[in-house]
């Protein structure tokens, strides 16, 4: 008898894996990017185009005031004043190398400059440069000479500041390079590990899911990469100039946008685990009571300093059991998401924080006297990066996640959530969480 052929069809050659090995040979090419970008960042020469840049800002302002010069009597008073507020020291050199004006010593009290390669350069007609310790103050400093006449007479016309400057923009040029390059990994590696979770259901549905979130992540990362890229390019600008006091406000300013691409990152990476399975053969529990006060205490000093006052009513006794069968991260997340998320969005007022254990499940209410949810967005709030008011959530630093995170780590511990909101007036949150099976 001779048989049908057999057509079995092996898991290698499901869409769905072929799928898989695809997005794990893009991820590796683009995380080897990147790498490769942060490799090249932290090793290339930064210091030595910062010392280029600056050489070649102090040499255009050295023969500007060696063209100023031939018109002043008082070359001493014409130093100091050209100095005056800044951190750039003048001298002037004449042909026999002694020092006939400096504007921050006396210049009797200097030695011959003769032998110095700088002042060398100038008095042979050329431009020299040179970066060295002072004799004088003993500080690294990088000097420029070019020609110049006073009362007749070809001198030198040096001027010098600290390489502190130079090292400080280097530096501030690298580290932003480093950061934007780290960044974009770790964004990378959360979008990836996210999207990579959901292949697990059908394909058609999470192609369709990844196309949503993808969109999603991509239009909330652009912001704060925008924003580091501008910073970027003002560090650039104000480390060409010297402007030591604008690059520290911009490097704040990229600090707080780094901050904000972190927390995004944070809370995708905390929406990709509470959508994993959990392990069925452990029974993770959590202590609601230790976690709300853990919480409580963490923002409180956030409320007072909005003048808010935060308020915790614990209705609980200690005979009463306040376990849930959940992962104490879970409680932990549900609730810092709440409080924060009241604090965020209450000018003023009070928050009250409730715990009220009960017979079968113990309930965690959050009331604040906020600016509320209209009616008409309250059944979407949990749902991710969706915000009512989307001016108000980025300028408090909300991602869009926090109370999607919720909704979902509420369900792993088998609970509900609802929303109670009067629009001015303010909104409560009521979580309600089963007893621990083991308590009962």
């Amino acid at each position: 008898m001779i048989g049908r052929p057999s057509h079995t069809k092996t898991k290698a050659d499901s869409p769905r894996k072929r799928w898989q090995r695809r997005f794990i040979i893009v991820y590796v090419v683009v995380a080897l990017v990147f790498a490769a970008c942060f490799a090249v960042f932290a090793l290339s020469p930064i210091n030595e185009k910062v010392v280029d840049r600056q050489n070649a800002n102090l040499t255009s302002t050295a023969q500007a005031e060696a063209s100023a010069l031939e018109y002043v009597d008082d070359a001493q008073g014409f130093v100091k004043k050209a100095a005056q507020d800044s951190d750039l020291r003048i001298t002037l050199i004449a042909q026999d190398g002694n020092v006939v004006a400096d504007s921050e010593v006396d210049p009797s009290t200097l030695e011959n400059h003769l032998g110095r390669e700088e002042v060398d350069s100038a008095l042979r007609g050329e431009n020299g440069q040179a970066q060295r310790i002072s004799a004088t103050d003993d500080t690294d400093r990088l000097y420029v000479a070019v020609p110049a006449t006073y009362q007749g007479e070809q001198m030198a016309l040096r001027i010098s500041e600290p390489s502190t400057a130079v090292s400080t923009a280097a530096d501030a040029t690298r580290n932003t390079a480093l950061i934007i390059c780290g960044l974009g990994i770790i964004a990378f590696a959360a979008i990836a590990l996210f999207t990579y979770r959901e292949s697990k259901v059908p394909l058609r549905k999470f192609d369709q899911v990844r196309s949503d979130f993808v969109a999603n992540a991509s239009h909330e990362l652009k912001t704060p990469v925008a924003g580091i890229r501008l910073l970027s390019e003002a560090i650039r600008d104000a480390s060409d100039v010297g402007d030591e006091k604008s690059l520290h406000l911009f490097i704040d300013r990229l600090d707080n946008e780094a901050e904000r691409l972190q927390r995004l990152v944070i809370d995708l990476l905390d929406l990709s685990r509470l959508e994993e399975q959990q392990n069925s053969e452990r029974t993770p529990r959590a202590d609601l009571h230790s976690t709300l006060t853990t919480s409580y205490l963490a923002h409180k000093g956030q409320a007072g300093d909005k003048g808010i006052e935060l308020v915790l009513d614990d209705r609980s006794t200690p005979s009463d059991s306040c376990y849930a069968d959940m992962e104490p991260s879970d409680a932990s997340l549900i609730f810092d998401n709440l409080i924060e998320n009241a604090i965020m969005y209450t000018d003023e007022g009070s928050i009250l924080v409730t715990l009220e254990p009960r017979a079968h499940e113990t309930v965690i209410s959050v009331k604040d006297t906020g600016i509320g949810i209209p009616q008409a967005d309250q059944s979407r709030i949990f749902e991710r990066f969706y915000r009512v008011n989307k001016a108000r959530s980025r300028e408090v630093g909300g991602t869009g996640l926090g109370l999607s995170l919720v909704r979902h780590a509420v369900e792993r511990g088998n609970g509900t959530i609802e929303v109670n909101s009067t629009l001015g007036q303010g909104t409560e949150f009521t979580v309600r969480l089963p007893r621990s099976k083991a308590e009962k």
